[in-house]
């Protein structure tokens, strides 16, 4: 590309051997700079490269303690990977929406930074470009991970969620034993105690069973036995389920004549449970707030308020909806002047950078969400404070780094004592700073 006539072209390396720019007067480069120039491309591919890798890390790791939980599912209980990969896709919108905004951060510091620290940055603005012209492709990149949210948290989230919770009631309906523990006392189940002494998940089978049963207030048993099988309801249509017992003995006792004792022995019995609340509740119960629309948590938030039921729970669930959305476009926002503040930058100085933002975003997060909930403060106000908060920072932060001239004064001192060419526009400009030392 020709350039202008009575112009100088100049053309700048990065330190890592990349021609960074070919420019003209600063002005005729800006204007020529459209959107998804190359500059832009470049600068997409790799933000999306390192939003990449961050999501994948940041997923990893905030589900990490849930995978071992689903590898245990697939060891221990028997259960089969297509239902534990159903879990994990359950599983995973949550998660989405709590590590995109910071990959999102992760990305952009990166970028950013290694722009700063390789020189490009200096380059780019001795030709003409902007701080604000420069953060095109970082926003760009911060509005479409917020659409990207804000569609998981409307759309996908609450019918995952509710997903979710129907899968491991009708697991715990169809593998009832799922809920016993060896060598405890099991209290899930209403009105019963139950201690196994080993259980085999695989094949459903216990061994060393004792069951206190004080569902019926005027006859107390106590039921042993040697063996058990509790193999649930495998039509997944009830929430009730039975112990097959074998060899054992039932000691009863009457409430009103506790001096009463009877002893029954049997070969093989079986004991009706009602599948314990926590763990197996009905399906026709009332839905969380995790897992209702917009449209059911403004009809509820409204019949709540004209009851005067707790409506606070549901306004932070409804705020949340959209706080967590916004937070990528804010980030963005901080992620731009904050990387090119960078010298010195690298993946994990941004991995750093980012997961001490995270961590500072979500524990006020956390502290707005108690609050708002208990009703102490506005439930708005106590999701949106860490967005405000965030959103001051990065204001402040871009109007900082804004301030710089294209090229400040000490670059042009620095760039004439290596004897590196300027355009006219640029090395004819004196500023303040310039003025003062002569």
């Amino acid at each position: 590309m020709n350039a202008p006539t009575g112009s100088r072209v100049i053309r700048h390396t990065s330190t890592s051997g990349h021609l960074v720019a070919a420019s003209a007067p600063p002005v005729a480069f800006a204007t020529r700079l459209r959107l998804f120039s190359l500059l832009d491309r470049h600068l997409l591919k790799e933000i999306a490269s390192s939003f990449a890798l961050g999501l994948g890390i940041f997923t990893f790791v905030l589900l990490m303690n849930q995978m071992i939980r689903l590898m245990g599912l697939i060891i221990n209980k028997g259960i089969g990977v297509g239902i534990v990969l159903r879990l994990f896709l359950y599983i995973l919108p949550f998660s989405l929406t709590v590590t995109i905004p910071m990959s999102v951060l992760l990305a952009i510091l990166a970028t950013y930074g290694r722009l700063s620290s390789e020189g490009e940055a200096i380059a780019l603005k001795t030709s003409g470009l902007s701080l604000y012209r420069l953060m095109v492709p970082g926003l760009l990149v911060g509005i479409a991970a917020t659409l990207v949210t804000l569609w998981i948290t409307i759309s996908v989230q609450p019918s995952s969620t509710r997903a979710l919770i129907t899968l491991i009631h009708r697991l715990y309906q169809t593998k009832a034993i799922m809920a016993l523990q060896e060598g405890v006392f099991n209290t899930d189940y209403p009105g019963l105690i139950v201690y196994v002494d080993r259980l085999e998940e695989r094949s459903d089978s216990l061994t060393g069973i004792l069951i206190i049963d004080r569902r019926n207030p005027a006859d107390q048993r106590v039921v042993i036995a040697q063996e058990g099988k509790m193999p649930g309801d495998d039509a997944g249509g009830g929430s009730r389920t039975a112990i097959q017992l074998s060899r054992g003995n039932i000691h009863l006792t009457s409430a009103e004549n506790p001096g009463r004792h009877r002893n029954l022995k049997f070969e093989t019995y079986e004991l009706q449970v009602q599948a314990a609340g926590r763990l197996a509740e009905t399906f026709e119960r009332t839905k969380e707030g995790r897992e209702m629309s917009l449209a059911e948590l403004r009809a509820q938030i409204k019949r709540l308020r004209k009851e005067g039921g707790n409506a606070p729970p549901l306004e932070v669930e409804w705020n949340k909806k959209f706080a967590l959305p916004i937070a990528c476009l804010i980030l963005s926002l901080v992620g731009v002047p904050l990387g090119m503040r960078i010298k010195r930058a690298s993946r994990g100085i941004s991995l750093a950078l980012s997961a001490a933002f995270a961590v500072f975003y979500y524990v006020l997060l956390a502290a707005g969400e108690s609050l708002g909930s208990r009703g102490w403060i506005d439930p708005a106000l106590g999701i949106w404070s860490p967005n405000i908060l965030l959103g001051l920072i990065a204001i402040g932060l871009v109007l900082a780094e804004g301030r710089e001239a294209l090229v400040p004064a000490r670059l042009r001192s620095a760039a004439r004592d290596l004897a590196i060419p300027l355009p006219r526009g640029v090395s004819q400009r004196k500023t303040s700073y310039e003025r003062r030392q002569q």
